[in-house]
């Protein structure tokens, strides 16, 4: 078996990593190859073949659709005269290269046999990634990494048979040795690339109600223009505040070493794919605590994870922020949404606000940053607006108490080696290019409805925006 893989760069980052573990987990079974748009990062390990033209817009070579897909099949040529058996392509479907689609088309047409993995979706409010004008490649095969996108595209149209829910590995987080016992553990690592959807602004709220002695930790600032300007805003507001927060830590140590340090590992996000972050903290012997993302944690309990540890949401008081200004934000955050993906609202704005904020509670990720910043200075200068909120949301007072529940951790542990193993990760992709070999399938994705199924009022949070 044969199995070219392609993406619109080989740069460090999560779609690389996912890459990278997929051909090792097959290189026994198949021959694997990558083929690449942008440059290559010695720390990946990836060595792709470069075709410029199948990069992002900005940083690629702007060549005729065609053209570029020959290029693709040249390079898979070369290194196999009669072709590969499967083209798995990552991320199809974000606009990141306004030809990307049409380059599809090109090597479909020329009896190309694709097999589409989607790890993140336009629709879910990046609108500026939406190919508004432009329907999404038919009759090939699709995987998705939870079951909520399984059921969402399925719903929009693509048939059982040619849609595959495709579950990432996690390999065993690194760590230090571990420092002596008598040395207090004063460390909550939030292991991220700090972009906004990671709900900065959650994490140091968290970081008002832990005992003295204890901080929230993020290990990376983002690196996209895009996210930059709010990251650096946090890093200024908490050193403004003297939140119990650092930054930037795995820009000095290892994450080894920041594990081994670690009393708990965090996370705040509010927009996952696969949900790492909810999984790799138990295998280094770690609680993780924090926000639970139903879209991610579904699949994981159903695998015998137990997250006890996560909460839900943080349910804050509007009284206790500008209620109104709130959900005059949010009203033009839906509209401009709506306009900008070219589509009348779905549902009943101002209603939907109605009905969120009914008993006279929001949850703190629909909170954008100045009410955030707001509420955050409350609670850091005045123990009593510290006892309304934990009053409402008791495991506040209680993040630590996961630390030593050592027979929860180890529970977790061995379910997560149990099910997400490189072993189980062969044999489930294997498996998939069978059936994509094995199974032409007719069908194609309704973007209409796929796009209303994300457009929800419990999607707009301001948190990550």
């Amino acid at each position: 078996m044969k199995i070219a893989f392609l993406h619109y760069h080989a740069r460090r980052g999560g779609i690389t990593r996912v890459i990278q573990q997929q051909m090792d987990a097959i290189g026994g079974d198949a021959q694997c190859m990558l083929v690449s748009g942008l440059g290559v990062d010695p720390e990946t390990g990836v060595a792709p073949v470069i075709v410029p033209g199948i990069g992002y817009d900005g940083m690629r070579t702007n060549e005729a659709p065609e053209k570029i897909a020959d290029d693709v099949l040249a390079a898979i040529g070369a290194k196999w005269p009669s072709g590969c058996d499967i083209l798995h392509i990552h991320n199809p479907i974000l606009n990141k290269n306004r030809d990307f689609l049409r380059i599809l088309r090109c090597l479909a047409d020329r009896g190309q046999r694709l097999f589409l993995q989607v790890h993140d979706t336009a629709e879910d409010l990046r609108p500026q990634s939406y190919y508004a004008d432009e329907e999404y490649p038919e009759d090939c095969h699709y995987g998705v990494i939870n079951s909520r996108d399984y059921a969402l595209f399925r719903d929009a149209g693509l048939r059982e048979e040619g849609l595959h829910r495709i579950f990432n590995v996690v390999q065993p987080l690194p760590r230090a040795a571990e420092a002596a016992a008598e040395t207090p553990r004063g460390l909550l690592l939030y292991a991220v690339r700090a972009i906004r959807r990671k709900n900065l602004g959650e994490t140091l709220l968290l970081s008002c109600f832990l005992p003295r002695g204890f901080r929230v930790g993020v290990t990376l600032p983002p690196t996209s223009p895009f996210d930059y300007p709010s990251y650096e805003e946090w890093k200024a507001f908490a050193m403004q505040e003297k939140l119990a927060a650092e930054f930037e830590l795995g820009l000095g140590h290892s994450l080894g070493e920041l594990v081994a340090q670690s009393a708990l590992m965090l996370t705040t996000s509010i927009r996952e794919g696969f949900g790492f972050s909810f999984l790799e903290p138990w295998t280094a012997g770690r609680a993780v605590v924090g926000r639970r993302l139903d879209t991610a944690a579904a699949d994981f309990t159903r695998m015998g994870v137990e997250l006890s540890s996560l909460y839900g949401g943080i349910a804050v008081p509007v009284d206790m922020i500008n209620g109104r200004r709130l959900r005059d934000l949010w009203l033009h955050i839906v509209e401009r949404h709506c306009l900008q993906y070219g589509i009348p609202e779905p549902f009943d704005a101002p209603a939907a606000w109605e009905a969120m904020t009914r008993d006279g509670y929001i949850d703190f990720a629909f909170l954008d940053a100045a009410e955030a910043r707001l509420l955050i200075s409350s609670c850091a200068a005045d123990q009593n607006a510290r006892k309304i909120l934990a009053r409402r949301n008791p495991f506040l007072g209680g993040l630590l108490d996961f630390a030593k529940d050592t027979g929860l951790i180890e529970r977790n542990r061995r379910a997560v080696a149990e099910n997400y193993s490189r072993e189980n990760y062969r044999a489930a992709l294997l498996d998939i290019y069978k059936k994509v070999m094995a199974t032409s399938v007719k069908q194609k994705i309704d973007k209409k409805k796929l796009l209303g199924s994300f457009l929800k009022p419990e999607n707009f949070l301001l948190g990550g925006m």
